[in-house]
C-alpha cells in the first residue's frame, strides 16, 4: 500500500487511530475534522511535528499544528510515508504475536534495510531470537543496546550474510535457553549449603561480580555481536566461523566466539585451521577446554578442611589480555605439533583451574622446542604431566590457601579453617 495526499493520508491516520485503544471520541472527531480539511493538501511540506502522549507506545506522531499544511508522520524514526508502509508491510508478513514482539524495537532505516533483505522465514527467526535472547522486557538493560547494535551491524550485510547470520543466532539462542550448564556453586552465595563452612573471595572478586559475570558470558548471542562488531574477519572467515557454531555445543561455542574475538591478529588464520580440524565429538575438544576460561564457576576452588565440611575459594576471572596469552600459546602448540597432541594435553588438563593454563602450556611448548626428542614416543605427553604438572598445580593450591588463612583471620569474627586440601568441585554438587 503507498500513502498519497488527501484520502490515503485519511486511511493512514485513521489505521493508526484505530490500533490504539486510549484514543478518545473528542480526539477522534477532532483529527476528522483536521484530516477533511487537508483534502487538497500534498505530502511534500515539512511542517513541525507535534507529539501525542497517546502515542508515545506506537512511536507515531502525526502534525495537526495547522489546518492548512499537510500532515506529517513519523512512526520511530522513520518519517518518509513510503517506509512507514514499507515496515507495515513487513509486520503484516508476521503472525500477530510476532507482529506485537517487533513493535517493541524501534522502527528505523537499519531495521528496515535488514527487514528488506530478510524471507518469510529468516524474518520469522529473526525475530524469534530477538525476543528469546535481546527481549526489551528483560530486567537486564543492555539487551535494548545489545539489540540495536545488532540492527546496525546487520543493515550493511548482504542477503546471504543476514540469513547466515540469523541462522547463527537461533542456534547460539536455542543452546543458551536449552543447554547452558547449570553453576550451583554460585548460587552458595555467602552462607550456601551446610557443609560449606566459608566461601571466601580474593580482593579482585566478589559474589556479585561473578553473577554479573555469569550472565554476561552464557550469552552466547550477546558475545557473537560482540564478534561481529570486532569486523576482524572477512566475510568468508566469518561465514565459517558461523558454521562451526552452528554445528557446536553450548561450551563449544563459547570458546570458539571468545578465541576468535580475542587471538592475537597475526594468530587468526591458524586460528580458523584449528577451528577446521578439530574434532567436535572428541571428549577432549579444544574449544569445549577454551571455554572454561570464561566459565566463572570454574575460578572457585573446593579445599577440604580438617575440620570437616568444605572452603570455597572464588578468584576474578581471567582479563582478556591473559587470555589472549593463553590462546597465543595454544596456537603455538597447534603450529608446531597439530591438533593431536593438543587433544592429548587437553585429556591431562580438563580437570585442573583455569588460572594455571597458560602457564602450563608455554613450559610445555618450550621443552618440546628444546628437547624435541623427549617426544618421539606415544606416551610423553603422560611422561611430562607426571614430572610437571603437580608442581603447577601445587604452586597455585599453597597460593589460595594463603590467601584463605588471611581472610579468615581478618573476619570480625577469626576462624580456624583448619587444614586444607583441594579437592575438584564437582565433588561438592
Amino acid at each position: 500500500m503507498q500513502i498519497k495526499s488527501g484520502q490515503s493520508i485519511d486511511s493512514l491516520a485513521m489505521r493508526q487511530l484505530a490500533s490504539n485503544a486510549k484514543v478518545s471520541k473528542s480526539e477522534r472527531g477532532e483529527l476528522d475534522e483536521v484530516l477533511r480539511s487537508k483534502e487538497i493538501a500534498t505530502i511534500e511540506q515539512a511542517p513541525d511535528l507535534m507529539s501525542f502522549p497517546f502515542r508515545a507506545k506506537r512511536y507515531q506522531v502525526i502534525n495537526l499544528s495547522s489546518p492548512h499544511e499537510p500532515p506529517q508522520y513519523q512512526y520511530g524514526e522513520l518519517t518518509n510515508p513510503h517506509d512507514i508502509e514499507a515496515f507495515l508491510t513487513h509486520q503484516d508478513r508476521l503472525s500477530k504475536e510476532q507482529s506485537d514482539i517487533l513493535r517493541t524495537y524501534v522502527p528505523s532505516k537499519e531495521l528496515l534495510a535488514v527487514m528488506d533483505k530478510m524471507d518469510d522465514e529468516t524474518l520469522t527467526a529473526f525475530v524469534d531470537v530477538l525476543s528469546a535472547s535481546f527481549g526489551l522486557d528483560s530486567l537486564f538493560g543492555h539487551n535494548k543496546e545489545k539489540s540495536q547494535q545488532l540492527i546496525s551491524l546487520m543493515s550493511d550485510m548482504s542477503e546471504e550474510q543476514i540469513k547466515d547470520t540469523v541462522d547463527t543466532l537461533a542456534h547460539l539462542s536455542d543452546k543458551e535457553i536449552n543447554d547452558k550448564p547449570d553453576s550451583p556453586i554460585l548460587a552458595f552465595g555467602y552462607r550456601g549449603p551446610a557443609e560449606i563452612q566459608l566461601h571466601s573471595f580474593a580482593q579482585t572478586a566478589d559474589h556479585r561480580s561473578h553473577l554479573q559475570q555469569s550472565i554476561h558470558f552464557s550469552k552466547l548471542t550477546h558475545q557473537y555481536v560482540d564478534l561481529l562488531a570486532e569486523n576482524r574477519y572477512s566475510e568468508g572467515d566469518l561465514m565459517s566461523i558461523n558454521q562451526h557454531l552452528q554445528e557446536s555445543s553450548f561450551e563449544q561455542s563459547r570458546g570458539i566466539i571468545d578465541m576468535a574475538i580475542n587471538v592475537k591478529n597475526n594468530d587468526r588464520v591458524s586460528f580458523l585451521n584449528m577451528l577446521d580440524e578439530v574434532d567436535k565429538d572428541s571428549e577432549n575438544n579444544i574449544f569445549e577446554y577454551v571455554g572454561k576460561q570464561v566459565d566463572v564457576s570454574q575460578y572457585t576452588s573446593a579445599y577440604e578442611s580438617s575440620y570437616g565440611g568444605y572452603v570455597l575459594f572464588s578468584e576474578k576471572m581471567a582479563s582478556e589480555s591473559q587470555r589472549t596469552e593463553l590462546y597465543s600459546n595454544l596456537i603455538d602448540s597447534y603450529d608446531n605439533q597439530g591438533v593431536g597432541l593438543m587433544e592429548d594435553v587437553v585429556g591431562h588438563l580438563k580437570d585442573t583451574p583455569p588460572q594455571i593454563q597458560s602457564n602450563i602450556w608455554e613450559a610445555l611448548n618450550e621443552t618440546i622446542e628444546n628437547n624435541p626428542a623427549l617426544f618421539d614416543k606415544s606416551d610423553s605427553i603422560e611422561s611430562w604431566m607426571k614430572l610437571r604438572l603437580g608442581s603447577f598445580q601445587r604452586d597455585f593450591e599453597n597460593k589460595q590457601v594463603d590467601q584463605i588463612y588471611d581472610i579468615a583471620e581478618e573476619l570480625d569474627v577469626p576462624r580456624d579453617v583448619g587444614q586444607l586440601e583441594w579437592v575438584k568441585l564437582s565433588t561438592l554438587y
